[in-house]
This record gives C-alpha cells, sequence and structure tokens, in this order.
C-alpha cells in the first residue's frame, strides 16, 4: 500500500489544528472575561448576534432634534481580533426618534433590526439593499407606568414556523409578525406584565416549543423570566414563572446554551446569570473585563468558542458621552449556542 505523505502531513497538521483550538476553548476558567472591542459613538451598544466571525452590534444614535439627526449605525467587529470590519448606516430614519435595539440574522445573510421608527428593518449584508420587514407598532394598550406609554421595540426571535415575535417594553405586549413579514399583530398582552420596564429580552427554547422572555422591572421593582406556549393567542392562564430576580437586579437579554442552560444579562446588577432546565441559578458571573467595568449588560450572543460575547450597554452610570465604558466584552462559559430559529424560507 502507498501513502500520500502530502496527505498525511496535511491531515496530522488538520488534526493538531483542531487539537490546539479545542484546548484554547477550554483552558479559561468559567467567568473568565476580556475586552473584545470598545463601541464607537453613539455608544449605547444593545443588540448583537454574530454571523461568520463577525459580531454585529446595534444601539441607539443620538437622540435629538431633527437639526442635530445621527443616523444610527450598525457596527460589525471580528470576534477573534476585535478589529472593526463592517460599519452599516440605517437608511430612512427621519428623526427625532432614531435609535435601534436588538439585532437578528437568517442563514440567507439577512439582519433583522428593529428600528423605534421604521419597525424592523432588513438588511442584506451581500447587496446593502434595506428594506421594512414589519410595521407599523402602534401603541395598544395603556400603561399605568409609562403613560402615555409609546411603544418601545426591545428584543426579537424568530420561530419554527419563521413568525417572528417581538417584546415592547412600554406596552406590556409581545407582538408577532407573519412569516416572510408584514404587519405585526398583538400575540399577548397582560396587566401583570405591566411595570417601569417591562418585555424585555425574547428566546425561542431548542425545541421551538416554549417562549421565554424577561421583564425587567415589574410593579414592585423585581425580574422575572417567564414563559408562554408556542401557540395562537396565549391565554393569562399560560403565563408561568421560571425564574424569579431580587428587585434591582434587571434582567434584559438572553440565549440559550447548546447545554440547555438559560444565559441571562443582568443590567441592573451588571453580572450574568445562568439558569438550569428547571429555573435555579446555577452559576453567576460578574466582571471585569481585563480592567473594563462590567456595566448594564444588555445582549448575549456565543462565540462559538466557548464564550458569551456581551455588550455593555452603560446606560445607567451616570457618565458623560461619551463614555469609556461602550463596548463588547466576552465571558467564558464553556457553552456553545442553542438552536436558533431563523426566517422561515420555502424555496
Amino acid at each position: 500500500m502507498k501513502f500520500n505523505r502530502s496527505r498525511i502531513c496535511s491531515l496530522s497538521l488538520l488534526v493538531l489544528s483542531g487539537a490546539m483550538a479545542f484546548a484554547a476553548d477550554h483552558q479559561r476558567a468559567p467567568g473568565d472575561s476580556k475586552l473584545i472591542a470598545p463601541v464607537p459613538f453613539p455608544g449605547y451598544p444593545e443588540g448583537i448576534v454574530v454571523h461568520e466571525g463577525v459580531a454585529y452590534v446595534s444601539g441607539p444614535a443620538a437622540f435629538g432634534v431633527p437639526g442635530n439627526f445621527v443616523p444610527s449605525t450598525i457596527f460589525g467587529f471580528d470576534i477573534n481580533t476585535g478589529a472593526l470590519l463592517k460599519t452599516i448606516t440605517v437608511q430612512n430614519q427621519t428623526g427625532p426618534l432614531n435609535a435601534l435595539s436588538c439585532i437578528a440574522v437568517d442563514e440567507n445573510d439577512n439582519l433583522y433590526v428593529l428600528d423605534e421608527g421604521q419597525g424592523v428593518v432588513k438588511i442584506s449584508l451581500k447587496t446593502g439593499q434595506q428594506s421594512v420587514y414589519a410595521a407599523p407598532f402602534f401603541p395598544v394598550y395603556h400603561s399605568n407606568f409609562n403613560p402615555p406609554a409609546p411603544v418601545l421595540l426591545n428584543d426579537l426571535a424568530f420561530d419554527k414556523q419563521g413568525r417572528l415575535y417581538v417584546t415592547d417594553s412600554f406596552q406590556a405586549t409581545i407582538w408577532r409578525v407573519p412569516a416572510g413579514g408584514g404587519a405585526p399583530q398583538v400575540w399577548f398582552q397582560n396587566a401583570q406584565l405591566d411595570g417601569p420596564f417591562g418585555p424585555n429580552g425574547i428566546r425561542i427554547s431548542p425545541d421551538g416549543g416554549t417562549v421565554y422572555f424577561t421583564q425587567t422591572f415589574n410593579a414592585q421593582g423585581g425580574g422575572i423570566v417567564y414563559t408562554l406556549p408556542v401557540k395562537d393567542n396565549p391565554q393569562p392562564a399560560d403565563l408561568k414563572v421560571f425564574h424569579t430576580y431580587t428587585a434591582g437586579a434587571g434582567p434584559d437579554g438572553i440565549a440559550f446554551g447548546k447545554s440547555g442552560k438559560l444565559y441571562v444579562a443582568l443590567a441592573g446588577y451588571s453580572q450574568i446569570s445562568v439558569l438550569a432546565a428547571n429555573g435555579a441559578e446555577t452559576a453567576l458571573y460578574s466582571g471585569p473585563a481585563q480592567g473594563l467595568q462590567w456595566a448594564n449588560p444588555a445582549n448575549i450572543a456565543f462565540d462559538g468558542h466557548g464564550a458569551l460575547l456581551v455588550t455593555n450597554h452603560a446606560s445607567l452610570t451616570g457618565l458623560p458621552d461619551p463614555s469609556p465604558l461602550f463596548a463588547i466584552f466576552d465571558v467564558f462559559v464553556d457553552d456553545k449556542a442553542g438552536k436558533l430559529f431563523q426566517e422561515f424560507d420555502d424555496k
């Protein structure tokens, strides 16, 4: 039998590089945190999603009068080096409310970003084309805490059928958008979700059967992770408490790990909480990240190497703009992303 030495050498190098990558992924201790990149003006990074080695970060631009209008921006960072690779300017914003919250991506290289003025905006990473995927979102609830309460779109997640769920933090509401986009409809609304800051982070369980979402501050100031079944017209009795946080914790963005654990960004406590499948908290991580203070983390996404990427929103620090705390950092959790559903494509 003849052996191809070049092939054997290539295979050996491949195995060696794989082993080195595995070792690198597992040599960090859980909770170890490092700075990935500072986030440029206008700062306040909120949403984050990882696609093909790039972390796309969305956040609000300047709030101001039309004469001081600044379009919102999405930044794309290399997840390994932190280098700024892409800058996407959101089109057709007219002001004065020009702000992005969270962001999602599909396997066809499209970003979906929540724009407080336009609704859900779809952006092709291939062509740069931008279009409104879902709108309009009108106030439909009289809040006892934020009168008169505007719509405040916060986070978004697709289900197995390609329907998009959007949290509304001031309307005690979760909206649902049909597969392929279109007019949003109220999917669930309940006075129990009314508070100073209501529905926030949202994800669909990896089996596709359950919606998990956070309420950042309820009427008593506490934070809650709730569940609802994925079905048409869920009723109040379907709303279940998965985990309750003490007043001030401020649960925000969430993400499922391949392990089945649910990771929760605690904006109020500036920590990352880890919840088991039964809702029990099994770990709690704090900073700093190589000297960077963890400050009101908003959202999280897995980097594919065992760590969570976190947006350092720094919205409650009281520091003047531009804050040196506007950044993305990682925290090693020895886990990878659970199933994330994307826009339904029947082609």
